[in-house]
């Protein structure tokens, strides 16, 4: 069981749940997006009934005047049911109504959203580029994945299908992910760069992890030099598209834009620009996300906690 953490005196008015494959999260908070409260331990991956019960213990502890609940979770998921489809990383949770079971458990209303999409809601609300009319988050963590706000709403299909940007061919050859050699899985996440150097010297670097490229890049390592310019040149390429296929404001880059700074998210710009119709990259800014949008990412899925229990009764 994780330690709770109390910032500050003030009481949480809404709690937030963030489930991801390494670690869960629970944080207490208030609706402007403050964090008074926080929970962290090991996400339960194989065993979906402790990880619901430890994450419902937790928010009685983190936050027990909470009357609504944010979820934040990996997909793939269908949201108007609440319920994980696909639980490639999180298996325990295959095919549950995550959003029913922590309702009924708690008897408050819950807002579920795909993690992506809960960190352009969160940046859209609180951000630096808060209330734009479109705004795109990507993951560029563990995979690729993409949240979008548009006129005030998370994108969402009629079925309640998140939209998939990982998938989509990026280059003819590279590494294969989702049977696809090439996608933007392969080139732009977090994970690409290991996966890209062990592709380029599969000899020398079989399993390469994330962290071995940058330190094989500071030995000035040409692949690994290659590996890094092509991830960086993959984001750019697939943050033009999104800015003019849908007139963007923002783009927010996560988990590379964190670990790399400022000089990785300036190189992406670059490519961005690049690519981009002049018109489209003058109004769209692209930027890394906020330091602590995973934590807000629940919080901000509570709000929608309302809207969502209409979706309940329709179901």
């Amino acid at each position: 069981m994780g330690e709770i953490e109390f910032i500050g005196d003030r009481h949480a008015t809404i709690a937030g749940i963030n489930i991801g494959g390494t670690n869960t999260t629970v944080v207490g908070g208030l609706e402007d997006g403050t964090i008074v409260s926080r929970w962290s331990a090991f996400t339960e991956i194989n065993d979906g009934e402790r990880l619901i019960a430890m994450v419902l213990d937790a928010v009685r502890q983190v936050a027990p005047g909470a009357r609504k609940i944010g979820v934040a979770v990996g997909g793939p998921l269908n949201v108007r049911r609440g319920q994980i489809t696909e639980a490639v990383h999180l298996p325990g949770l295959h095919g549950v109504r995550l959003r029913d079971r922590i309702a009924d458990a708690t008897g408050h209303a819950v807002g579920l959203h795909h993690d992506a999409a809960a960190c352009a809601l969160a940046e859209w609300r609180w951000g630096p580029n808060a209330g734009v009319d479109g705004l795109a988050y990507l993951t560029c963590g563990t995979g690729f994945g993409c949240g979008l706000v548009l006129g005030g709403k998370v994108r969402y299909a009629r079925d309640g299908r998140s939209p998939e940007i990982g998938h989509v061919r990026f280059r003819d050859e590279g590494p294969a992910i989702f049977g696809k050699p090439g996608c933007y899985e392969g080139y732009a996440s977090a994970n690409a760069l290991g996966l890209l150097l062990s592709y380029r010297r599969p000899k020398d670097f079989p399993i390469a992890t994330p962290v071995q490229v940058i330190e094989e890049v500071r030995r000035n390592n040409p692949d690994a030099k290659w590996a890094l310019t092509e991830n960086e040149r993959a984001v750019g390429t697939a943050c033009a598209m999104l800015a003019d296929l849908l007139a963007l404001d923002c783009i927010v880059l996560g988990t590379l834009a964190a670990y790399l700074g400022d000089p990785w998210v300036a190189r992406v710009r670059d490519y961005f620009r690049d690519e981009t119709l002049d018109v489209n990259a003058d109004a769209c800014v692209v930027r890394a996300a906020m330091p602590d949008v995973q934590d807000k990412s629940a919080l901000a899925a509570a709000l929608d906690a309302d809207e969502q229990k209409a979706w309940r009764t329709k179901r």
